[in-house]
């Protein structure tokens, strides 16, 4: 997965920053008087001070005088504001189309293996995803980053297409543990149409879902979520796909591929399917009481 530059690398954002940091310093302010002189909180100073938060061009205008800056340093201060939010406003946009790349390059993937194994660990898969949580999903996934309404709207277009695979008739098996219909992540009424999205799933004859109770016998660790296409037995294009805080991971290696499907099933083994699983579900539904 192609990691996307952090805001605070774009060269003028991170000048701007050690600009007013430095005219802070010059002035023997401390952010809490220079909050005081803006009229701020001093919580947003610091973040302008650390380069966390972008300010705009009105902003260091005002930094710029507090801290007795001179004409031209001003006028190039804000310059830099004015350029960094420009880039800053592009590299978001980049964000999205490379997410719906990535949805697709998972769609390719779903639609070469002969079967498809989904562990969410703490959260749905997905591939059962509804449109609500697989929002939160995306916005949780990148806490720097604020999507533009229509680009947001165009990756969960591209998720929720992904899912025209479960009536394909491939044989699909869902895993999540109890956490992930515990999680307050979506709204009481977002989360019984998720729950009552994985029972309809449930009950389509190619699909498995399953739900390790918290009161199962667990033979192995959980570890992390991952997704396993295709068995190396049969499709020479079986790959493992797993998420780390700060890259992807693409396991092809044969041997590790046979590892992540044993796991799989070994975590499976203790899981509530079926008329058992639809119960358990219809009881959990009774505990989302949160608006």
């Amino acid at each position: 997965m192609t990691q996307q530059p952090e805001p605070l690398r774009i060269p003028e954002r991170h000048e701007l920053a050690v600009a007013l940091h430095s005219l802070r310093q010059d002035a023997r302010l401390s952010t809490t008087v220079l909050a005081e002189r803006l009229k701020w909180s001093q919580s947003r100073v610091s973040r302008i001070d650390r380069g966390v938060t972008l300010p705009t061009p009105d902003d260091v205008d005002q930094w710029a005088r507090a801290t007795n800056a001179d004409p031209d340093t001003r006028r190039h201060l804000m310059d830099l504001a004015e350029r960094a939010q420009v880039q800053l406003t592009e590299w978001k946009r980049e964000l999205a189309p490379g997410r719906r790349r990535k949805q697709q390059e998972m769609a390719e993937h779903e639609a070469n293996a002969t079967v498809i194994r989904l562990f969410g660990a703490d959260v749905v898969p997905g591939l059962a995803q509804t449109r609500p949580y697989a929002a939160r999903m995306f916005q949780l996934g990148r806490a720097d980053v604020t999507d533009e309404t229509d680009d947001l709207d165009a990756v969960l277009d591209a998720r929720l297409a992904r899912q025209r695979i479960l009536d394909s008739g491939k044989r699909i098996e869902l895993l999540m543990s109890e956490f992930a219909l515990h999680r307050h992540l979506i709204s009481g009424a977002d989360q019984l149409d998720q729950i009552n999205r994985l029972i309809e799933l449930s009950t389509k004859p190619n699909v498995q879902v399953g739900v390790i109770p918290f009161a199962a016998n667990e033979r192995v660790h959980q570890y992390h979520g991952y997704a396993i296409y295709g068995d190396p037995a049969v499709d020479a294009s079986a790959v493992v796909l797993a998420e780390t805080l700060t890259r992807g991971l693409t396991i092809r290696a044969a041997d590790e591929i046979n590892q992540y499907i044993e796991h799989y099933r070994q975590l499976d083994s203790t899981a509530l399917h079926g008329d058992e699983l639809r119960t358990f579900l219809q009881e959990i539904a009774t505990k989302v009481i949160w608006q």
